[in-house]
């Protein structure tokens, strides 16, 4: 078996007016580590690949760290934003809450996340969009770890992905709500692929053990779509297009082992598929 620590935080953001894009992923995967590099970088100009002190520094963690554990690809990141999706230009004013889940050992950089998302409201998501932080608290026990002015760290809860107990109900709607990389139809089996998939990297680079594989067979009953463009800019890479898909399935579940099953609940908290820095694939589900 494997073993994977998780800690989930949410932070409610109170923005006096704000005008929001369609796509809120790269704005604070982006602006965070702008903010990151400059709070905790003592370097006028940066080089990560050639600083005896990489291997302790959050933002080379998050940001520049080039090769896997085990792989050759890019790691995935231990800090992970998931914004609200909106699918449309936002505008308005008021809070917006967004989650933020801490892999591995990586709670301990709490001051700094918390520092660095302040630094980020100061400057803004965009020049009509600054924030205050008004308080984060813990997803799983609900519990208050800054309330604006101290921080709490005792009040953290970290759950491991590996203990988690598996979802007993066989019919299920899975309701995504931020975008998944994928093309429907979607079925259980290739769900939960992409599920295993991202839990795999996160397990090899911040968990030890092994996933084990799973079995399943289900019935696809119901299916929405609705496809979304999105657009990545970046110092590094330039222009890119992201293409995915919110909306919901609905399975029936005729037979799953306790892999498959956990599975479910494991989704649920680390999303499925690629892209896991930029928020996608997350989802929610709901007992039919």
């Amino acid at each position: 078996m494997f073993s994977l620590k998780l800690t989930k935080l949410r932070a409610r953001l109170y923005f006096p007016r704000y005008s929001l894009p369609y796509w809120l992923g790269n704005k604070f995967r982006g602006g965070f580590g702008s903010v990151l590099v400059r709070a905790i970088c003592g370097y006028t100009r940066p080089r990560c690949g050639s600083c005896a002190s990489s291997d302790e520094c959050l933002y080379y963690v998050v940001y520049e760290k080039e090769k896997q554990k085990i792989g050759k690809s890019q790691p995935p990141r231990p800090i992970v934003f998931i914004p609200p999706f909106f699918g449309k230009k936002e505008y308005g004013r008021g809070e917006i809450e967004i989650e933020i889940n801490i892999f591995g050992n990586y709670f301990i950089f709490l001051p700094h996340l918390i520092y660095g998302l302040r630094f980020l409201g100061k400057l803004g998501l965009n020049a009509e969009s600054k924030y205050e932080v008004v308080s984060i608290y813990d997803a799983f026990s609900r519990k208050e770890i800054y309330d604006g002015f101290r921080v709490n760290a005792d009040s953290l809860t970290t759950v491991d992905l590996g203990e988690i107990r598996p979802l007993e109900s066989r019919s299920i709607q899975v309701n995504f709500h931020t975008p998944l990389e994928a093309h429907p139809p979607l079925d259980a089996e290739t769900l939960l692929k992409m599920i295993r998939r991202r839990l795999i990297l996160f397990v090899n680079e911040y968990g030890s053990g092994t996933v084990p594989d799973f079995r399943i067979s289900a019935e696809k009953i119901e299916e929405e779509w609705r496809w979304h463009e999105l657009v990545h800019r970046s110092r590094r890479g330039g222009r890119r297009k992201f293409h995915g898909i919110t909306g919901y399935v609905k399975y029936e579940i005729n037979d799953a082992d306790e892999n498959a099953m956990r599975l479910f609940k494991i989704g649920e908290l680390i999303g499925a598929g690629a892209k896991a820095s930029f928020g996608f694939g997350f989802f929610r589900i709901s007992v039919l």
